[in-house]
């Protein structure tokens, strides 16, 4: 990293501003500036433009771009949403075929929506014990571009948000010798590959990469990044669709710290030492009768999924002992770790862990795949949005075309698509508990 960059032109900015935003960092504001209005400035002349780098925000992207291993990488100021939008848009044309996994993020399938493209599904494996789907696997791949030779691109999610991560080195070997294009998101894995500690990063092997660097590593919400490797993707065209799907008012003290958290990252003793109080959690939580971590192989050690009780029930019950975790289900509970983890924090968690070992019901239960994921397409997602609809009970709608999304968040992975025909019912999944509201099924839209 150079040693001006947005960050010193920040501190060292003086001049009055008479010029957005309206709070001209004035100190009399105490509460905005403690969340760090002292660094919200606007592209004034020094502070470089994010849509058309040529200063501090270009050399902060080459140093992304060198860290990571990238032939080019760009800062997003709107999350990694922004990213899959904008790298969907610039990858085909209206009408082409894409391959998805199913279990892709929600900002994937509005892009498919907008761009007005026809996916073929990919099915990763499926996890009974979590009730979740896993990895993508190459052959499964490999199958759908032979049964498809006009594919454009494809897109999956390594890892997901349980933190299972599929064989991207083998996925983009299959398509780049189908000469077909890979969009990875790879949200939850902005640290992998920056230590010896964590490892299953895309970046080489992907066209495209989108990460967030706030989900595990020290930078504000929602900082991420976009990376591109070979020359197969019109970057003019991507660059285009990044000023579409980006704010023309970024966030400076956004970009700030996705600035800092590289600087950081350069600590190798930052990732050593997050890898080795997951180490010591791990071996100690081996002690308890009935919570254990799920582990399989590929999978990004940073995501604590918690199994042995119900997933909900846990969540409760380290809540009130004021420890927050990031997501469960009927089987489980991830608890995320990340770069600025602390020894209190596991200590504690692993104490309330312990509690519950001895406090709350065993659970254990196998669990299908929800049938209504993967029923097929009949008319386009935009088609089925924006035409006549009509609602009614989850239940009725077997054998109707959805005409909205259905999804929990998180992970924000739709179960329902529109366009999709309902084929069977949710009973038996690990949806069940997601989409009941004390035994009252909701209405929902089918096209009329």
């Amino acid at each position: 990293m150079k040693e001006k960059g947005i960050n010193s032109f920040i501190k060292n900015n003086s001049s009055y501003p008479f010029h957005m935003p309206g709070h001209k960092r004035n100190a009399l504001f105490e509460k905005l500036m403690a969340l760090g209005a002292h660094s919200d400035i606007t592209e004034i002349k020094g502070a470089d433009d994010l849509h058309n780098p040529t200063g501090i925000i270009r050399d902060l992207e080459e140093a992304i771009a060198n860290r990571y291993g990238s032939d080019k990488s760009y800062v997003l100021a709107n999350g990694s949403t922004c990213g899959n939008l904008a790298a969907m848009g610039a990858l085909g044309k209206r009408g082409d075929k894409v391959l998805v996994a199913r279990n892709c993020h929600r900002s994937v399938y509005h892009a498919l929506e907008l761009f007005g493209y026809s996916p073929v599904f990919l099915n990763p494996e499926f996890i009974g014990e979590l009730g979740v789907y896993g990895a993508v696997e190459p052959n499964t791949v490999k199958d759908a571009l032979l049964s498809n030779e006009d594919i454009a691109f494809c897109v999956l999610t390594s890892p997901t948000y349980e933190g299972i991560l599929s064989d991207t080195e083998a996925i983009a070997k299959l398509c780049h010798e189908a000469g077909v294009l890979l969009l990875v998101d790879q949200a939850h894995g902005a640290h992998l590959e920056l230590s010896p500690y964590f490892t299953g990063s895309a970046v080489n092997w992907a066209d495209l990469t989108v990460q967030s660097l706030h989900k595990t590593l020290p930078a504000l919400t929602p900082a991420a990044v976009l990376h591109a490797k070979g020359n197969r993707v019109n970057r003019i065209l991507l660059e285009h669709y990044l000023r579409v799907f980006q704010s023309s008012s970024p966030s400076y003290p956004l970009m700030a710290s996705a600035e800092l958290c590289l600087e950081l990252c350069e600590n190798a003793e930052l990732f050593k030492e997050w890898s080795d109080r997951i180490d010591r959690f791990e071996k100690s939580l081996g002690a308890l009768k009935s919570i254990k971590l799920f582990r399989c192989v590929g999978m990004d050690k940073s995501k604590l999924v918690l199994t042995g009780k119900k997933g909900t029930e846990l969540c409760d019950f380290l809540r009130q002992r004021r420890i927050e975790l990031e997501y469960a289900t009927e089987s489980f509970a991830l608890a995320m770790t990340g770069a600025g983890d602390s020894d209190e924090g596991f200590a504690a968690l692993l104490t309330a862990l312990e509690e519950a070992d001895e406090s709350l019901e065993d659970f254990g239960k196998k669990y299908s795949p929800a049938a209504f994921c993967v029923g097929d397409t009949t008319v386009t997602a935009e088609d089925a949005f924006k035409g006549e609809r009509e609602y009614l009970p989850l239940d009725r709608c077997r054998g109707r075309i959805a005409a909205e999304y259905l999804w929990a968040y998180p992970p924000g992975i739709p179960l329902i698509i529109p366009g999709q025909t309902i084929s069977e019912g949710f009973e038996g999944t690990n949806a069940e508990n997601l989409l009941t509201d004390s035994g009252k099924l909701p209405l929902f839209a089918v096209v009329k």
